[in-house]
């Protein structure tokens, strides 16, 4: 018996191919490696490159481990659509790049690399490719949780081209036969297809993707009879028929290892996806699932290794194609990937006369708003503010002697922070180069965004070269009202040039910051005069914010995100779907079919994509009615215009 396993194991090893040391003149052991990519290409460029990846990898990775299954499967998610370009990073005002196809709705990791480019750029700048970026932090990732090691050719360019409609991805739900095509196309063969598919011995999919699988394969009420009825018992537990949230791993038993256990998975006919049961349907492939469950593994690390260099060539750009971008997520040619950006804005339009701008609001707004957090929530509404009257134009900072400004209007009597944007423009005033330069204007939205960043909340870039308008008058303050209807809110928004998904999105800034008994009071204790409440009001919640808020009570202060108002994050749209919105604006949401349907997504996803749509529309918000070229001034005290 044990010499019949023998033979049958050497039989085995013959025919998936042993593994041949390569010479170390082809250290890739790969004929694919020609003259395009070179493991040495930045040695003299940026020589700390590898050290720099490794380094920002690891403290993301060390904290979270579950990114390193979510950064090699963006890596894998970017080669195949369009080739190695660092697409997949590309945002799209108009949600129409690869990263808002559904299979890529659920990508993490952006954060990494954006970090790691980040520290490139202040040590390399305009050297290091994302494209390169991601592969190596794809591997730096993998090394964290103790995965194999692989070499990475360097050398790619990044692609100016992200589009949905492209991203056609290698289905959970496709059989062997597609698989092996969807691999063929891209110059990988059956092999690379299930050593690859190892991958999935780390990481988490959800019942969503699992649930007509195990419920309702055939629209009967029945399973998939390719998988294990006692794996299918166990499935059913944790996913009922409508869950679509909870997370199942892919490798049970030993999701938390980068390790050949999957391929014993998949042999004992308990793979998660269609696509894993399909690897036994092939000679080849079931052959390598048999060849790793009897040698547990010998061959597994270097063949993923092998096949993760492969992936790395797929159609790469390389010397004059594409081009290096300055920030992953937007061409370099147009740095917010934005149609609305014309020639009027820059991401770099100080750099010759106070390229310290950004690193100088950062310092400034870091020493006020650590010290307090609060002032975030209320430095984002000044800009919000700021741009919804005569545009963002810094004109809600300039003070009138008649107390006539915009700033003198009721819904600004509230605004806080006017003394961190006058710091920050003092701190440039004193700087060489910037005196006279920088606009109060763009000086507004700069702090914005880092004082959201200071408590932890998304990231977005900020376009410059904005111009101070001159005029500020109460009478012009318009702004969207915390007692509007859904289509009053659609109309004020529209006549800024933001769409509804921008008005759901935008209202998610409530999940900070504090309102007061005064602005609820009617809604919860006479609200048409019958000394009732809003019946859009979940009755539990009135019931609490009564007992906190008397009928005379103006000035108690109330959280707008009731148990994470400290947190940017997505808990707003939860409190939102469950009728407890503090204001009539915010519960409106539920009346139109766009907007309600974002929250609900944010609910159910948990925010899966909050971040990025806040960014993208914060983005837009800081174009609304702009002064540009020889409009306008640049006041040098923000208050006063010159």
């Amino acid at each position: 018996m044990a010499l019949k396993n023998l033979l049958a194991l050497v039989v085995l090893l013959a025919l998936v191919g042993v593994s041949i040391a390569k010479p170390y003149g082809n250290p890739l052991g790969n004929p694919r490696v020609k003259g395009n990519l070179d493991l040495d290409y930045y040695r003299f460029k940026c020589p700390q490159v590898e050290f720099i990846v490794r380094r920002v990898t690891f403290q993301y990775v060390s904290r979270r481990p579950t990114l390193a299954a979510a950064l090699l499967r963006m890596h894998f998610h970017d080669c195949f659509v369009r080739g190695c370009d660092g697409s997949v990073l590309l945002k799209s005002p108009n949600n129409d790049a690869e990263r808002d196809a559904p299979p890529n709705l659920t990508l993490k990791g952006f954060e990494v690399v954006d970090a790691v480019k980040s520290v490139l750029e202040r040590k390399c700048p305009g050297v290091v490719s994302c494209a390169d970026v991601i592969a190596l932090v794809a591997r730096d990732a993998v090394s964290v949780i103790r995965g194999p090691w692989w070499p990475v050719p360097l050398g790619r360019r990044d692609g100016r081209v992200s589009r949905l409609s492209e991203a056609n991805l290698p289905s959970p739900f496709a059989d062997i036969k597609t698989l092996k095509n969807n691999f063929r196309v891209k110059g990988l063969n059956s092999k690379d297809l299930v050593v690859l598919s190892g991958a999935h011995t780390i990481g988490v999919s959800s019942c969503g993707l699992i649930s007509s699988r195990i419920h309702n394969f055939t629209g009967k009420g029945d399973f998939d009879p390719a998988m294990n009825p006692s794996y299918v018992r166990t499935l059913k537990k944790r996913c009922k028929p409508t869950d679509v949230r909870t997370p199942v791993d892919m490798d049970p038993g030993s999701a938390r290892r980068f390790d050949s256990h999957y391929f014993n998975i998949v042999a004992q006919k308990k793979g998660l996806f269609i696509s894993d049961s399909a690897l036994l349907n092939d000679f080849d492939t079931n052959l390598y699932v048999q060849s790793q469950v009897l040698t547990r593994g010998a061959s597994f690390n270097k063949d993923f290794s092998d096949s993760m260099v492969k992936l790395g060539f797929i159609q790469i750009l390389t010397g004059r194609k594409g081009e290096i971008r300055r920030r992953c997520a937007f061409p370099y040619g147009n740095q917010l990937g934005n149609p609305r950006v014309k020639g009027d804005l820059d991401l770099d339009y100080y750099r010759s006369t106070c390229p310290q701008v950004e690193s100088i609001v950062r310092r400034v707004t870091f020493q006020y708003v650590s010290r307090r957090p609060t002032l975030a929530a209320a430095l984002l509404r000044m800009h919000f503010h700021d741009c919804f009257v005569r545009g963002c134009d810094g004109s809600i900072l300039l003070k009138s002697p008649n107390k006539d400004a915009e700033r003198d209007a009721v819904p600004n009597l509230s605004v806080r922070g006017y003394e961190v944007v006058d710091a920050a423009k003092a701190a440039l005033e004193r700087t060489w180069g910037c005196r006279g330069v920088v606009s109060c204007a763009d000086i507004l939205a700069l702090v914005a965004r880092e004082a959201v960043a200071v408590i932890g909340g998304p990231w977005w870039p900020v376009p410059l070269g904005r111009r101070d308008g001159r005029i500020s008058k109460l009478s012009e303050v318009n702004l969207p009202s915390p007692f509007s209807d859904v289509k009053t809110l659609k109309k004020n928004f529209l006549d800024k040039g933001l769409n509804s998904k921008d008005l759901v999105v935008l209202s998610g800034a409530h999940t900070i910051g504090v309102s007061s008994c005064g602005l609820i009071n009617n809604r919860i204790h006479n609200f048409t005069g019958k000394g009732d409440f809003d019946p859009a009001m979940n009755p539990s919640y009135v019931r609490t914010l009564k007992k906190r808020c008397k009928p005379t009570d103006v000035k108690t202060p109330v959280d707008m995100d009731p148990g994470s108002a400290r947190k940017f994050d997505s808990h707003y749209y939860n409190i939102v779907a469950q009728k407890k919105g503090l204001f009539t604006s915010d519960a409106t949401l539920l009346d139109d079919l766009d907007t309600n349907l974002y929250i609900q997504a944010q609910v159910l996803t948990r925010g899966a994509d909050f971040a990025r749509d806040f960014s993208d529309s914060m983005v837009k918000l800081g174009f609304v009615e702009i002064l540009t070229g020889k409009k306008g001034e640049v006041r040098r005290r923000c208050a006063f215009v010159n």
